[in-house]
């Protein structure tokens, strides 16, 4: 196992070795364009409103993003010029954990010392006697921080790829996307793509989909494999990582510009070895799973269509079992082998002198599954939206949206949600051009009904037979389960002045449940946001402030009826985000970035979340390639706690994080211009 982990690390250094001498330094300091894997879709039945805390969830994931290390800007893929990219970084940051023992389990950095190296190189060159060109990535990290990743030493992405205008060979990481339905994800193997003629190309992957190379070598614990006759130790430790051995295909037909249909193929197939050994029909449940579908893109004129019929045939638990009863073949039920089904989408738009129209169409039975593209299953979604543009300054927005699941009656109920809203755009006004004013209104109802239930007794208990949670119908027989709305009017003006830009929000939801009153409630919520570009003398100035007030206001004893016919209790809770950064570059030598974050609540279990980061870049000799980097952060968490510390609900906690690091990078190479 070492010898194989050194031979990666010498193919690495050779590559590096019998590259071209790097000529002048002059790669721009640029985001990363590397891509990722598409993000689980959303089940639109859980779709509601945009809300504070949806945002709040959207800033940590960004602010986890730049937690995780550098980024490597490989330049353009498909350059015809010769460029050779490169960078080193060194970090070593030490942390302090505050909150006593509550503290070190509640936080994922390690306290004390910890330090990191990475190793990014990228090479594109022509190859001498051929038309094909030579490109090779290796990005290699080294770190015992598990907060930036619980593997010490790992190559996080590497490949070769040879390519001219007709065909790709990629040998290693390769992001594929053949169809909606089918392929959509990042694996290593072997990716293959071949022109044929004018109007045909051919694409074949095959390889598996881990997270990372080394995982493949990954040893097994001892303690990890099943004693004779038994099962294995219940550890999380045990096992690799979840592994699959994946397989695709596509055949395209361009018969038009912008028009291509095409044939695809996907499998995949979970290796049970890559996992603790469990009971037939737990969790994690390894799967094969084989789709096959045909899609069509089409353009004529201001008309646009896409869409795409798969079937899918799926062996939801591979392990050796029978089904468990009772064996309902309408869902995924592990035991019944291969279970197959069908999905299928389409979209659409079309434009008309001042009328845009749009709609999107997409059914996933029950038994559907893509594991390589990650479609939800069981769900029927219909939306239109048109748009009139009344005037040049007055754009009016309709959109209807009606979305199901239980499509096969393998669920107790239904659930239903219907979704119009409306806008009107103010924009190109001629007294300010720059303004954006909008006012709009978005409603939500969303309903659960159980129309097969019959009020028959029970003749064991004698009591009627009833769906639990659910409240009979008045007329019409079945039961209601789910009958809630949310009513939000809102309103928005962006107005740029020079280059700032001013936004300003306000949005009431009025959440109304006719099941559980409890959770009825009122919410108004106002934001600002001012965000600048100045420059001066060679100054880079560039502030953002964004502030958001939500207050919400229930009362949770209404479910007392009739016990407490009304409730006087009124329950108003705040929430607050506040964010403030400051990006400055000056004219020599340094770069200072500053951000100020606090999220606080005045719920019953309220809390306040402070956080403050700095950086302080220094370039080296004024060189933007050669880098010191100082940075600082500390989180807060201010908290009650029944448990800890003795005292209950009167006395707060404080979590609290302080890192303070120093980041040298160093960059070399030459860029394709």
């Amino acid at each position: 196992m070492r010898l194989l982990r050194l031979a990666l690390c010498l193919l690495t250094l050779a590559a590096f070795a019998a590259a071209q001498s790097p000529s002048t330094t002059s790669p721009s300091t640029g985001q990363s364009t590397t891509q990722q894997p598409g993000q689980a879709p959303q089940n639109p039945l859980a779709d509601q409103p945009t809300s504070q805390q949806q945002e709040q969830k959207a800033d940590q994931q960004s602010q986890s993003q730049k937690e995780k290390g550098s980024t490597f800007d490989a330049g353009s893929a498909t350059s015809e010029e010769d460029q050779q990219l490169g960078e080193i970084r060194l970090m070593t940051r030490y942390s302090q954990i505050g909150g006593g023992p509550l503290g070190r389990v509640r936080s994922f950095h390690n306290e004390g010392s910890n330090n990191l190296a990475e190793f990014n190189y990228f090479v594109d060159h022509r190859m001498s006697g051929s038309s094909y060109r030579f490109q090779f990535l290796s990005m290699y990290r080294g770190t015992d921080d598990n907060s930036i990743d619980p593997e010490r030493n790992s190559i996080q992405k590497g490949y070769i790829r040879l390519y001219n205008s007709r065909n790709e060979f990629i040998f290693g990481d390769a992001l594929l996307n053949y169809s909606r339905l089918t392929f959509n994800q990042n694996i290593k193997g072997v990716s293959v793509s071949s022109k044929i003629g004018h109007a045909w190309k051919f694409s074949s992957v095959g390889g598996v989909f881990i997270d990372r190379y080394g995982s493949l070598f990954k040893d097994q614990p001892a303690g990890c494999f099943p004693p004779p006759g038994g099962t294995a130790l219940n550890d999380p430790q045990c096992g690799r990582p979840f592994t699959a051995l994946v397989f695709g295909a596509r055949l395209e037909y361009a018969f038009a510009r912008d028009s291509a249909l095409g044939f695809n193929v996907s499998t995949s197939d979970d290796l049970t070895s890559t996992r603790r050994d469990r009971p037939f029909n737990e969790s994690p449940n390894p799967a094969s799973n084989r789709v096959g579908s045909v899609d069509l893109k089409w353009q004529k004129g201001m008309f646009r269509m896409d869409t795409e019929f798969a079937y899918s045939a799926t062996n939801f638990d591979t392990r050796v079992g029978t089904c468990v009863a009772p064996c309902d073949p309408r869902i995924p039920t592990p035991g019944l082998g291969m279970q197959a089904d069908w999905g299928g989408r389409f979209d659409a738009s079309f434009r008309h002198h001042k009328w845009t129209f749009r709609t999107s169409y997409v059914r996933y039975q029950p038994n559907f599954a893509s594991i390589n593209a990650r479609q939800i299953s069981d769900l029927q979604d219909f939306l239109f939206r048109t748009s009139y543009d009344l005037t040049e300054w007055l754009t009016i927005d309709g959109t209807v949206r009606r979305s199901n699941d239980d499509l096969n009656g393998q669920k107790p109920y239904e659930q239903t949600l219907w979704g119009p809203e409306g806008r009107l755009m103010f924009h190109d006004l001629p007294f300010y051009r720059k303004a954006v004013f909008e006012v709009g209104y978005r409603h939500r109802i969303i309903n659960g009904l159980d129309t097969t239930a019959i009020f028959t007794i029970d003749p064991l208990t004698g009591l009627p037979k009833v769906t639990p949670g659910c409240v009979p119908r008045a007329s019409g027989g079945g039961m209601i389960c789910v009958d809630r709305y949310v009513r939000q009017p809102y309103v928005e003006l962006t107005l740029p002045i020079s280059t700032t830009f001013l936004t300003l929000g306000y949005e009431r939801r009025q959440s109304v449940d006719r099941l559980r009153a409890s959770t009825t409630s009122n919410t108004d919520r106002v934001y600002v946001a001012l965000r600048g570009i100045y420059d001066f003398r060679g100054w880079h100035l560039n502030p953002s402030l964004r502030y958001e007030l939500e207050r919400q206001g229930s009362r949770p004893g209404l479910d007392n009826v009739p016990l407490t016919p009304i409730d006087l209790f009124l329950q108003r809770d705040s929430n607050r985000l506040a964010t403030v950064s400051l990006y400055m570059e000056t004219p020599r030598w340094f770069i200072v970035e500053l951000q100020f974050r606090d999220n606080s609540s005045t719920s019953l279990a309220g809390y306040s979340r402070p956080s403050y980061r700095a950086n302080l870049t220094y370039k080296i000799a004024n060189d933007e390639n050669k880098l010191l980097i100082f940075s600082f952060e500390r989180n807060n968490n201010f908290y009650f706690s029944a448990a800890y510390p003795p005292g209950g609900l009167l006395n707060p906690i404080n979590f609290d994080e302080r890192m303070m690091g120093l980041t040298f990078v160093y960059k070399f190479g030459k860029r394709a211009r």
